[in-house]
């Protein structure tokens, strides 16, 4: 009998302190639940001409991706997604030649859409939303 009280004390005091446990780690994950790490895919591809007009078109496909850290701004980026694309058919469609055909200029354009799209979401939301650009596919056609 001395065995079952002490076992079911043990018991009783087991439960308590995994309820606390569990209320702790609950209480912990509401706090930074806005945190995440997110890629969000700008689709479809951008399919466009670029290098002005000229007598022979060139064509490029570009895939991208955006990573953000937060819920809020993943939010941001689907709810401007329009004005977002819309910024980067521009900005590709301007490009030269040698941007597009060199490794130096993809990234040198990657680095320019990148702060596009961030100071477009600072002045719309109020705050950094993306923190980094990726082209996921990137061909061109001379």
């Amino acid at each position: 009998m001395v065995f079952k009280h002490a076992f079911l004390r043990d018991f009783r005091l087991l439960a308590l302190l995994a309820i606390i446990a569990l209320a702790t780690a609950s209480g912990a994950y509401a706090e930074g639940q806005d945190e995440l790490v997110q890629y969000i895919d700008l689709k479809p591809s951008f399919v466009l001409n670029y290098d002005g007009p000229s007598s022979k078109l060139k064509f490029a496909k570009i895939d991208v991706s955006v990573r953000v850290n937060t819920r809020s701004a993943a939010a941001a980026v689907e709810h401007h997604m329009p004005a977002l694309r819309n910024m980067l058919v521009l900005m590709f469609s301007r490009q030269t030649e040698k941007v597009m055909g060199s490794n130096e200029g993809r990234e040198q354009l990657r680095a320019e859409a990148l702060q596009a799209l961030q100071d477009f979401l600072q002045e719309e939301s109020g705050g950094k939303m993306v923190e980094d650009l990726l082209f996921t596919n990137f061909v061109v056609q001379r």
